[in-house]
């Protein structure tokens, strides 16, 4: 193995933080797909960009290197949600955070709870202690009032085209 191929790992790795933390925004992702292609090209492969039946491996080189991204932030999301919440493991936390990783949310419902998650993010919410309900042309707004730090969510929000 050369010394090469392990900063093309090193970088994969690397990379990973901040593809989590910008999933939403898709620049980030393909910014870091491509500087990890650079460091494989460097260390095993040099494509001849000119040449069409190149196209195929680097297409398929740069998918992996996505799909290894995405995987490896489900898998982020899914170990740190899966205890967050009581409710949401006795409801099965697998099948409703891969919905929320690739749609961007998810609602739960209960019969005590409601539950909106997001990428790494999670707002659970008690039929009892909802003290608002707004409604707009949009969506449903539920909360609590409780004034939350903004990185924390503090309001459920079902959009009216939600299923």
């Amino acid at each position: 193995m050369s010394e090469d191929i392990l900063w093309f790992w090193a970088v994969l790795f690397f990379t990973v933080p901040p593809v989590l933390r910008f999933r939403e925004n898709f620049l980030v992702p393909g910014l870091a797909m491509l500087l990890t292609f650079g460091f494989f090209t460097q260390s095993n492969w040099m494509p001849d960009f000119f040449n069409a039946s190149d196209w195929p491996y680097i297409i398929g080189i740069c998918l992996s290197i996505l799909l290894f991204y995405f995987i490896c932030g489900f898998l982020v999301h899914y170990y740190w949600f899966k205890d967050k919440s009581e409710n949401l493991k006795n409801m099965g936390a697998f099948s409703l955070l891969l919905k929320a990783w690739i749609s961007g949310n998810a609602i739960a419902v209960s019969e005590d709870y409601i539950t909106e998650l997001r990428r790494f993010k999670l707002f659970e919410l008690r039929w009892e202690d909802i003290s608002r309900i707004d409604q707009s042309e949009l969506d449903i707004v539920l909360s609590d009032d409780v004034e939350r730090e903004p990185e924390i969510l503090s309001e459920i929000r079902i959009k009216r085209d939600f299923h």
